[in-house]
């Protein structure tokens, strides 16, 4: 401890020498000197880089000696803070009240397949009167609800044209009541380097997952507040931890997560609730990825190429290109093929009188410790400059 104090006291004289002139203090220290019987050295030069040193010492000698004097005070603390987490958690979700369906509507999007399929047969078996808004409403999925007896209306979130009819419906179904619940589930896919993405792919991520759903929901809000009712907005756990390769789809998960927590905050006044549901891996079920999607990607990202100077394109190769679509092609392999996980937050958010405002679902064919959802929550608390590392280990250790 003496050696600490001693340490320490150096590293601050040598930092101040910068602010404080030399000579007082010197006058200063020849006191203690002679009653310490110390010798103390103060450095009269110090470049930016040392300075920064030094202060990075100083800091982490603090950190190592608090750490090691309050050892078992913060192993007590740590691990009390994360049991009583957890227990509120499981607390919360035994106890919970939930709304009384009958007489209520719920408007999904996206429907023609994946989550917004089976939510939409979920919620009418609750008892909800479920619209679905299908992009195709011939679709196998469109068919299939339809002998489920829920309202299927054609849907095209992009277009405003389209938005406007589907909310005439939706006004005449609901009547008088308002809509008790919107959960936007629309979303397309959509990866590649910056450089290699063409402005037409960003348009075209955010006319889908992040203008589809503010479109929508601007379209519905009032008959939303007239229920006093529930907005869900489907983002991704890359609204909250960016993947490289991925800009053109980050961006709009990124945007969805900050347009929840605006609304959020707006509502409070006219008791709507909002809730963000951010899957894991769930390629295998969410319909997001297939064949003629992958297709599609592979297309555009070799014209993105192509665009490119004969230079350029020597920094993106085909390879990498293939590299990608390889791990699109083999990812829901690994990844969860049932969409119930989903199904279950969304029906939460909509029914839960105390909903969460973000729920995080573990993917992956074991249904949990899903490490894009790992990634996703730790970045909230680590600095940016080591995730890409602290990623490599956990995709590493659980993306098996």
């Amino acid at each position: 401890m003496c050696i600490g104090c001693y340490l320490s006291f150096s590293l601050v004289l040598y930092v101040i020498s910068e602010y404080v002139p030399v000579e007082q203090i010197k006058e200063k220290l020849g006191i203690i000197q002679e009653k310490y019987n110390l010798n103390i050295s103060i450095p009269t030069i110090m470049t930016q880089k040392q300075k920064r040193l030094a202060l990075l010492l100083l800091l982490s000698l603090a950190v190592a000696v608090f750490a090691y004097s309050y050892l078992f005070e913060i192993l007590f603390i740590s691990t009390f803070t994360l049991f009583a987490w957890l227990a509120y958690d499981f607390i919360n979700d035994f106890t919970k009240s939930t709304v009384n369906p009958a007489g209520k509507f719920v408007f999904i999007t996206g429907c023609d397949s994946g989550f917004g399929l089976a939510s939409a047969k979920a919620f009418k078996e609750l008892g909800f009167h479920v619209i679905a808004g299908c992009f195709n409403d011939t679709s196998s999925g469109a068919k299939e609800l339809l002998q489920a007896e829920v309202k299927v209306i054609s849907l095209d979130v992009t277009s405003t044209d389209s938005v406007d009819c589907c909310l005439k419906v939706v006004k005449e179904t609901c009547g008088g009541s308002g809509l008790w619940a919107v959960v936007n589930n629309s979303g397309i896919n959509s990866m590649g380097y910056v450089e290699v993405c063409s402005m037409q792919e960003y348009q075209h991520a955010a006319d889908v997952n992040l203008w589809g759903a503010i479109r929508v929901t601007k379209a519905v809000l009032p008959l939303i507040r007239k229920a006093k009712g529930r907005v869900v907005n489907v983002t991704s756990e890359r609204g909250f931890n960016p993947w490289p390769q991925s800009s053109s789809y980050c961006i709009t998960k990124f945007g969805l997560e900050a347009f929840s927590a605006v609304l959020r905050r707006e509502m409070v006044q006219f008791g709507v609730l909002v809730s963000t549901v951010a899957p894991g891996n769930f390629s295998g079920s969410s319909a997001i990825i297939n064949d003629a999607a992958n297709a599609s990607l592979r297309k555009k990202l070799e014209q993105g190429r192509e665009a490119l100077s004969t230079q350029d394109r020597e920094s993106y190769t085909q390879a990498q290109i293939d590299e990608l679509m390889e791990q699109l092609a083999t990812d829901p392999l690994r990844s969860c093929s049932d969409p119930q996980p989903v199904v279950d937050a969304y029906v939460d958010a909509v029914v839960n009188l105390t909903p969460k405002t973000c729920y995080m679902v573990q993917g992956m064919n074991r249904k949990s410790m899903d490490p894009v959802i790992i990634c996703a929550r730790l970045r909230q608390w680590l600095p940016d400059r080591v995730m890409p590392t602290v990623t490599r280990g956990v995709m590493a250790v659980f993306n098996r």
